[in-house]
């Protein structure tokens, strides 16, 4: 008769400390091998160099005091200034748009229940506040300016209660508000004939960020549906609509922006009727969208045309007619699966707003330049300027991409 020999049943060790944990990644991916450990040790060190002199070069060798001096120029420009405003006070106008935009970040933080919109919200409305305790003067920065800069942090949570405890805390709300509070805020940077305060401000004294971000923002809402509709359009069946959407799309992607910028000076006027009343930035806000919609129509033909045909054959099994295929089915997922392609494309367009200049337009970058160029003290100060401009454009960039990852993560592009 056969004996069995019953064991004891052995506890399973863990694993050894030096694969787990930090020091386990750290020599999974740092320090696998010879070759490995040579290179990280020499990166590291070279990292290590360029910080130490980097930091040195920041806290100890710059001089900042161009940027103190530059101060509001960077943000609004010329706006405030007695040319521009002769005998009456501009500086709340822009104080008053940016509380309509907290307020609609509140409001996104409300219907979102927290996350990056929350993160984001609170960021601007700090960051804004604390602007209000620039080591100013209270003739250059008054105390008005400074309680209209704190008073951005309750914006923000104003709008997570009207989000949160009112009919207006839905997505449709947001987007109306949003439309509108755009119109309202040029409403109050251009001003209205008489109407006590609101005196018009001419578009030739709007200038630093405050001009990119309105390009950018005109150019990112507008482009997007046109250039969905120059997708769709290339996509048709009607030789017309075809024909007329290829010529759009290869004509504006074939020519530099900065030449259609001049060109804007001689042909948009011609689309209009003599008596309109053009400007220098209406011209350069349709040729900047007109350029991005280009773009925009084959990122989102590339991602129609990346669907299966199956889509649209089930859709039609089912009966359902083609623009309800199209709007219902097609569409969205041929969006969701070209986001970060549409969010490169912002960015883009946010970067290219710095061209403007080229028309006579004083954007950040631009009015940094000429003020270096009209102030010799301040030439040696010229590497100081650019750095914070670069820091500047990198914040706003990196955060557009940091909302387009998370959007991707929400959707699970690229996972399903």
């Amino acid at each position: 008769m056969a004996v069995i020999n019953e064991t004891a049943p052995t506890t399973a060790l863990p694993p050894p400390r030096t694969e787990t944990g930090v020091p386990g990644w750290l020599r999974a991916n740092l320090f696998s091998n010879w070759f490995n450990t040579i290179l990280t040790v020499v990166v590291g060190a070279v990292a290590l160099l360029a910080l130490w002199f980097g930091l040195k070069w920041v806290f100890w060798d710059a001089d900042w005091e161009v940027i103190r001096t530059l101060g509001g120029l960077l943000i609004i420009g010329r706006y405030n200034t007695e040319a521009a405003c002769s005998g009456q006070d501009c500086f709340w106008r822009p104080q008053a748009a940016l509380l309509l935009v907290t307020i609609l970040l509140g409001m996104a933080w409300g219907i979102s229940s927290g996350g990056v919109t929350k993160r984001i919200a609170l960021t601007v409305g700090v960051v804004v506040a604390l602007l209000a305790f620039l080591p100013y003067s209270l003739e250059r920065m008054g105390l008005d300016v400074r309680i209209l800069l704190i008073a951005n942090l309750p914006a923000v949570f104003l709008g997570l209660g009207l989000a949160r405890y009112t009919p207006l805390g839905t997505a449709r709300w947001i987007v109306i508000l949003g439309v509108i509070a755009f119109f309202l805020t040029l409403v109050l940077l251009r001003g209205l004939p008489g109407v006590p305060g609101l005196q018009p401000v001419s578009v030739v004294y709007w200038g630093g960020l405050k001009l990119n971000l309105l390009l950018a923002v005109a150019g990112i809402v507008i482009s997007f549906p046109i250039g969905i509709a120059l997708a769709l359009g290339r996509r048709s069946q009607l030789p017309v609509v075809k024909l007329l959407c290829v010529v759009f799309i290869e004509v504006f992607r074939g020519v530099p922006l900065i030449t259609l910028l001049f060109m804007s000076q001689v042909l948009v006027p011609l689309a209009f009727p003599e008596d309109f009343p053009l400007n220098s930035l209406l011209r350069a806000a349709i040729v900047i969208t007109l350029f991005s919609a280009a773009y925009m129509a084959e990122n989102i033909r590339g991602g129609l045309q990346a669907l299966h045909p199956g889509q649209a054959e089930a859709a039609r099994a089912l009966g359902l007619p083609g623009w309800q295929t199209t709007l219902l089915i097609s569409l969205p997922q041929a969006i969701r699966n070209v986001i970060p392609a549409i969010v490169g494309q912002f960015i883009a367009l946010f970067k290219d707003t710095s061209l403007v200049y080229i028309i006579g337009m004083l954007d950040v970058v631009e009015i940094s330049r000429s003020f270096i160029q009209g102030n010799p003290e301040y030439l040696a100060d010229a590497r100081e300027v650019f750095i914070f401009l670069a820091v500047v454009f990198w914040i706003f960039c990196y955060g557009m991409s940091y909302v387009s990852s998370c959007i991707e993560r929400h959707l699970g592009v690229g996972e399903r």
